[in-house]
Order: C-alpha cells, then sequence, then structure tokens
C-alpha cells in the first residue's frame, strides 16, 4: 500500500545529485561526503517529524490560510478533519466501510468538514472528485519504503524530493484549512505528514487509527521498518484502535505506555441496513449456480479468503454439520485473495461441491441480502481485530456463532446475545452450530438479543462524535 518507485526524471535528478556523472571529484569521494551529509539530515529531519507542537491552533504561515488555490468545498469555512486511506471507497473491505461511515456522519451534522486524501501516485497536483456526497483529494504522497523494504538508497531518494514535496503536502493543508490528519490503515507514508507539520505546516493533529493487519505485521520485527512505527506511535497526537484487544496487543509489543492507544469502536447504522434491505430485496449474484426451486437454507459466512479468516476450519466443520443436517448448506461470500484457490480443492476434496457455494467479490448491498437470508451467520476467523461483519450480523438480527479471538468477545457474550468457540476447532464449531439449528426459538432469541446490543451500543454516530472530540484535546 505504500506508493512505490521513482520517475525516471527523478532518478536522473538524483545521479546527478550524487555525483554519478564526471567531475573533478572522484564517485567514491562524492558518494562519502553525500553519504555522510545525508545521515546526518536524516537524523535532524526525523528528529523535528516526530517533534509535537505546543499549540494545536498555531499555524505557520508562508501563505494566508485558505489560499492559494480552490478548496473541495467553496463556500464552507469549517476546519477539515483529513481522512487518509491508500485507496479509495469503492474498495471492498472493513476499512472502506469505516472511512465511509465515519465520514458521512461527519458530513451529515459534524463541526468540521470531513475529506478523504487518496494516496495516488499518478496525481502529482492534488485532483479533486465528489462522489455519493462526498469529498476526496487525490494526491501523491511519498514513502521512504519501496518494494524492496525501506533501504538506504530508498531513503536517500525520499529525502532528495523531499524540500519540493513537502512544499506540496503544506499548501494542500493550508488550502484545505486542515485541522486534523486522520490515518487509517497507514504505512510509512505518514512519514511525510509528520514532516510536514513540523517543517513549517499547519500544526494539525495526527491521529494514527490501526485497523489490525497493518501493525501487526510489524510485530516480531527489527530494523529501521520497526524504529520508524515506534517513534510513529510514540509521537502522534493520539493512536486509535478498532478494539480493546488489539489496542492491548500494540501497547505490550511497542512498550508503550498505558493510556497511549485508546480504543473507539467500529460502529453499525442498523435503520439504515434495514430500510436497504426493504427496497432492495436479496439477488441471486451470477456467481452462484441457479437456484433450486425450493431454495435450501443455508449457513452464512463472511470474509476475505486468506488464511487469517480459517475458512479450512470452516469447511472441516461443515462437512460434520452436513452429514447431520442433509439440508442445509453453507454459503461463503469474500473478497478474492491467498486462499482462494486451496478453499476451491478443499470443497471437492471434502466432497461439498453440492452443498457449499463459494461468492468472490460479490458487492456489499448483495452480501447483506445474502446475510439476511440465512439460517445463522458462522466466523471461524483465526485473527480478528474487530469483525464488522458480525456488526452487520446483528443489525439483521441473526444468530451469530464466531470463534472467540480479538474483538469478538467485545461484542458476542456466549449464550446471552450469540455463541462463541474456540479458534481451529472446527469439532467444536460444528457442534454449537447443530446445537443452534436444533431449537428455532433460542436461535431466533439469540439474534434478537444482538440487534438489541448492537443497536445501543456501537452506533457509527457515537463513535464520529469520539473522533471529533480528539481535534480539541
Amino acid at each position: 500500500m505504500d506508493q512505490l518507485g521513482t520517475s525516471s526524471i527523478h532518478a536522473i535528478k538524483a545521479r546527478r545529485r550524487y555525483g554519478r556523472y564526471p567531475g573533478r571529484v572522484s564517485s567514491s569521494r562524492r558518494w562519502s561526503g553525500s553519504l555522510t551529509l545525508r545521515t546526518a539530515q536524516r537524523d535532524t529531519t526525523l528528529n523535528r517529524a516526530f517533534s509535537t507542537p505546543s499549540d494545536p491552533t498555531d499555524r505557520p504561515m508562508d501563505s494566508p490560510r485558505g489560499s492559494p488555490g480552490e478548496p473541495a468545498a467553496q463556500g464552507d469555512e469549517r476546519d477539515t478533519f483529513l481522512f487518509t486511506l491508500a485507496w479509495d471507497l469503492g474498495a471492498i473491505g472493513g476499512v472502506s466501510q469505516v472511512v465511509r461511515a465515519l465520514m458521512e456522519q461527519m458530513a451529515a451534522s459534524g463541526p468540521m468538514r470531513p475529506l478523504l486524501a487518496v494516496n495516488s501516485w499518478a496525481d502529482v497536483a492534488p485532483r479533486r472528485e465528489r462522489a455519493d456526497g462526498l469529498d476526496r483529494a487525490f494526491l501523491r504522497v511519498r514513502s521512504p519504503m519501496r518494494r524492496s523494504g525501506l533501504s538506504l538508497a530508498g531513503a536517500l531518494r525520499y529525502l532528495a524530493v523531499l524540500p519540493g514535496h513537502l512544499r506540496a503536502i503544506r499548501a494542500f493543508t493550508r488550502q484545505e484549512r486542515v485541522r486534523v490528519v486522520n490515518a487509517h490503515f497507514p504505512s510509512l507514508d505518514l512519514l511525510t505528514w509528520f514532516l510536514a507539520r513540523s517543517f513549517g505546516g499547519p500544526a494539525y493533529t495526527i491521529v494514527i487509527s490501526l485497523h489490525g493487519l497493518e501493525i501487526r505485521s510489524t510485530f516480531g520485527r527489527s530494523g529501521p521498518t520497526r524504529w520508524l512505527w515506534s517513534r510513529m506511535l510514540r509521537k502522534a497526537d493520539h493512536v486509535i484502535a478498532c478494539s480493546d484487544g488489539l489496542r492491548d496487543e500494540v501497547t505490550r509489543e511497542y512498550q508503550l505506555p498505558v493510556g497511549t492507544v485508546t480504543t473507539i469502536h467500529n460502529g453499525i447504522d442498523v435503520e439504515r441496513i434495514t430500510a436497504a434491505l426493504a427496497v432492495s430485496p436479496p439477488q441471486t449474484p451470477p456467481q452462484t449456480p441457479p437456484p433450486a426451486p425450493r431454495p435450501r437454507p443455508y449457513l452464512c459466512s463472511v470474509g476475505t479468503f486468506e488464511h487469517k479468516k480459517a475458512h479450512d476450519v470452516l469447511l472441516r466443520a461443515f462437512q460434520l454439520i452436513a452429514e447431520q443436517e442433509d439440508t442445509l448448506d453453507l454459503v461463503m461470500i469474500g473478497r478474492a485473495g491467498e486462499t482462494s484457490a486451496s478453499t476451491r480443492a478443499l470443497v471437492d476434496e471434502l466432497g461439498l461441491a453440492e452443498r457449499v457455494r463459494m461468492i468472490e467479490n460479490l458487492p456489499h448491498p448483495q452480501t447483506l441480502a445474502l446475510m439476511d437470508a440465512c439460517e445463522a451467520f458462522v466466523l471461524a476467523s483465526r485473527v480478528e481485530s474487530f469483525a464488522i461483519v458480525l456488526l452487520e450480523a446483528g443489525a439483521l438480527a441473526k444468530p451469530v456463532v464466531a470463534t472467540d479471538i480479538c474483538g469478538v468477545g467485545e461484542l458476542i457474550e456466549d449464550g446471552v446475545n450469540g455463541a462463541l468457540v474456540p479458534a481451529e476447532d472446527p469439532e467444536a464449531l460444528a457442534a454449537r452450530v447443530l446445537e443452534l439449528m436444533a431449537a428455532t426459538e433460542p436461535r431466533e432469541s439469540l439474534g434478537r438479543a444482538l440487534r438489541a446490543h448492537v443497536a445501543e451500543h456501537f452506533r457509527w454516530s457515537a463513535a464520529a462524535a469520539q473522533y471529533l472530540a480528539l481535534a480539541h484535546r
């Protein structure tokens, strides 16, 4: 998700700057002097990057606030709450849903104007768009990381173009009156926002929102990438985790002071989901076989086809279920991923081809419609942070059987509003599903209890209010 590579023009400029072309000084001496200078510049730059402004309302001014240029929303004098992502909101996945929901809440009633900055390597100058009532700005935000990782050569290239790049980022943040930069699923391009603030930019608040994979991928590692992450976590104004479990993991792994990371749970708009289903009846997706004249009841599971979602465990559990429930099918919906092929192969290996439907890259409205028509929702994941799909199942009043892992127990209480089982245990998973399917009223009662719990405690309006409050701390 980091922006990768440099243009040939930048490469030529770098070669000239570092002395690869003939001159009176030898190339080895030029490289030695350049390396010493750049190392000193790097240390000074990083120290300044991670210094925190003493007054968040202080805005160093090279030019008047809000100029030059044309802001994304003319006539709107509110300060901007800037979300950052490496992709646009149309991408399938929970992170996109989170950012979209927060922006919609702020756009409807917030004191600040929401704007999404999409890190787009093709857009050297900011390009603005408005879609679905939400504003986007596509712009290039550089990172010291390259495809091969964080290297000295990559860091030098990053520093070589940094002054001009920071001028562009500073101009953008002034023009848009940015008061908060909220990075979701961040990578090392977040370093650029720290640098722009420290070197003459507006003193905006930096909020890091962690969703799981981006930070867990750094656990147990060492080296410059780990060091930069440690510095960013310590020097951000706020670090947000989507669950208490993820908060505790990050605090332990990075040995952060207690309270450095706080929790803001993801939310759901129960009424909106219910209303959407009322006007959009379920549709049979084209990837699935034609339905039988009398559709069979089915279990539903939603999640990207990747190892952590444990579709292999789910299929082995369903094999046990199918032996006792010959009228119950399984529908698995998810973004195509690393385990798509192996999951299909396992369906055939277990002899479940007539009982299992595997649907990839289904639009969200159709996914919700298929969830709404299922008998029960099953989540067999090995790893989660806070599964939004469980909130959606709750909004639909679906009984849930899920693995008792990070974040899930903060939503599901075993026997009260759902059923919890150990991870990596297909026998336990099968047993709880069969138990639910044996009694209609207790099953439906769990679904109603989960809906009431979700509606009361996990609302996007509350999450958005918590994020907006960070601008004043």
